[in-house]
């Protein structure tokens, strides 16, 4: 089994789906597989750096010889159901990376109050919370291919929506053992790398910085529709020395060596959270609200998990952080050492290998 098709909805770099399917695939090609790109429809940013992570990539055609020559097909996007005809039922799975297969407003938490959901999928109850925005999702028709996710918070919520066949496949990063400096000029720089939206907290965020006594430093890597309500917020508190807009970063792993804490305040149940094991690979704690999967890597000292939009508790770990570097740097290299044992490229390429086979 060496021949792999991914299927998605863009052809470059949206969002952590993209970045994954870019990074598993050239770990997987280093590994003696081919592995084939097919998308839905053409966007996203970083185009060229994104094909070369494939042996080929082109638009979904019905017909196209890739699904038949396929070993494995895996769909990483919910796609319309018409597009799952052409699909070989016996080889395909799809990868949940999000809410939308069960949750009709894909974020999984109210639009009132903003409260998160924790319910199976009712259509008349969720068709109201949607306010009758997107269609139901279609989980009669996905429910007959097996399931892979990367953590057990989704591993559980699709099972209760009915889902049999769900399978963990353990996420992996390449650990950084560069020496690092931890607050070099007395100053606690604090990252935020993500989407501008609302589920990704970065309005959180700001309300904690404009609680900090230490000194401090705030890069906002990323970009959205949050933008330009996020700048008017850095006025409001009187941030602008202090936040600076990176906007989009095409290679993020370049922002590592400059930050002392990692600050992941998620609004949404995070599926997994790649980006906060990314942090742990460089070395960098993890500060971040207990919601989703991220207690399944942040549960092991490396970092600290806060009760989810507690404002306060995050301002005064950071605080805390901020004023005791030396513990920044033991909590790091604790992140480095649990990257190494659990998730690992040899660990992810073994468990890929036996889950094929199970599956095929």
């Amino acid at each position: 089994m060496k021949n792999i098709l991914y299927i998605g909805k863009y052809n470059g770099i949206i969002g952590g789906i993209e970045r994954y399917m870019q990074k598993s695939a050239v770990l997987l090609r280093q590994n003696g597989f081919a592995v084939h790109y097919r998308f839905i429809e053409n966007g996203g940013k970083d185009q060229a750096a994104f094909a070369a992570a494939f042996d080929s990539v082109k638009p979904f055609l019905p017909g196209d010889g890739a699904l038949k020559s396929a070993d494995m097909v895996i769909l990483h996007n919910i796609i319309e159901v018409k597009y799952l005809a052409e699909l070989p039922p016996d080889k395909t799975c799809f990868f949940a990376h999000d809410h939308n297969i069960y949750c009709q407003r894909h974020h999984y938490y109210t639009p009132l109050g903003r409260k998160n959901c924790h319910r199976a999928y009712n259509r008349f109850i969720c068709k109201l919370c949607s306010l009758g925005r997107n269609p139901a999702p279609p989980l009669a028709a996905y429910r007959k291919f097996p399931a892979l996710v990367l953590s057990d918070f989704m591993q559980e919520n699709l099972r209760k929506n009915g889902f049999e066949k769900v399978f963990k496949l353990p996420a992996f990063i390449t650990p950084d053992d560069a020496v690092r400096s931890v607050m070099p000029d007395g100053v606690l720089r604090i990252l935020f790398l993500g989407q501008l939206i609302r589920g990704k907290g970065a309005d959180l965020m700001l309300k904690t910085l404009a609680r900090l006594e230490v000194p401090f430093h705030c890069t906002i890597a990323g970009d959205g529709k949050d933008r330009d309500m996020l700048e008017k917020m850095v006025e409001k508190f009187n941030l602008r020395d202090k936040v600076c807009f990176a906007g989009f970063v095409s290679e993020p792993e370049r922002l590592w060596a400059d930050c002392d804490v990692f600050f992941f305040p998620i609004r949404w149940q995070e599926p997994f959270g790649l980006v906060g094991l990314e942090a742990m690979a460089h070395g960098v704690p993890v500060v971040a609200f207990d919601l989703g999967g991220v207690r399944e890597y942040l549960d092991c000292g490396c970092g600290r998990l806060i009760a989810e939009k507690d404002i306060a508790s995050a301002a005064g770990n950071l605080n805390w952080l901020g004023a005791h570097p030396e513990l920044l740097a033991e909590l790091g290299d604790r992140g480095r050492s649990v990257v190494k044992e659990r998730f690992s490229e040899e660990n992810f390429v073994d468990k890929f290998n036996n889950l094929a086979e199970l599956l095929l």
